[in-house]
């Protein structure tokens, strides 16, 4: 049966005689048409570049195996249909800024495709799984995650976890999930109710500071 296919594959384009790299996704139609492509915008320092390479050259020599890769744009997301996908590779689902850019930017569902392999049967592939959970909450997003060694999962928009997978065991899930266009108040404004918090608790301890200096 022809279906849409999502995978991740490393891309590059020429720039004024110069090639660039991505570490990419690609939605593909099921005629093979590209619907679209989305470039990570959230690279790992000394993983998949060298920070500031231009001045300390000698970086490139002492980590082994690193990426040159270039960052994409924050927030892009990809037209599917009626609806718009917001991809996000790896790492970047621990990052709430960039899922809620992607919302912000008519992402009607979110997508998390990523190597765990690295973190094999330790706690850490249980720690990024639970991050994709935040991420649906904050911006009433269905979630659907897919990790090469596990877990992978659907999460429902206020967090519930639908069905996942368990760590280094093949498996196939299929799952309905609401595709919705609402933003959330954190969509919207972001930080602004933790940050008011911080501010108020830090006039407290202003206020507190001074009367205490105004008793002695």
């Amino acid at each position: 049966m022809p279906a849409t296919f999502l995978f991740g594959s490393p891309s590059f384009d020429r720039v004024n005689n110069r090639v660039e790299y991505y570490n990419s996704a690609y939605l593909i139609s099921p005629k093979g048409d590209i619907y679209g492509r989305y470039d990570k915008a959230h690279l790992v320092p000394f993983g998949e570049y060298i920070p500031l390479k231009n001045w300390f050259p000698f970086l490139g020599k002492i980590v082994e195996h690193v990426g040159d890769f270039r960052p994409g744009k924050k927030g892009k997301t990809i037209e599917w249909g009626n609806h718009r996908i917001g991809l996000l590779i790896c790492y970047e689902i621990i990052f709430p800024d960039l899922s809620r850019a992607m919302a912000k930017n008519q992402a009607s569902l979110l997508i998390n495709i990523t190597n765990d392999a690295w973190y094999g049967r330790t706690s850490a592939p249980y720690q990024h799984f639970s991050m994709a959970v935040f991420r649906a909450v904050e911006n009433r997003r269905a979630l659907v995650r897919s990790a090469n060694t596990g877990i992978s999962g659907f999460i429902d928009p206020v967090g519930r976890v639908i069905d996942s997978t368990e760590l280094f065991e093949d498996a196939v899930k299929t799952r309905t999930v609401p595709l919705i266009h609402e933003t959330s108040f954190y969509t919207r404004f972001g930080d602004v109710f933790a940050m008011g918090c911080l501010a108020i608790i830090m006039l407290v301890i202003l206020a507190d500071f001074i009367r205490k200096k105004r008793k002695e």
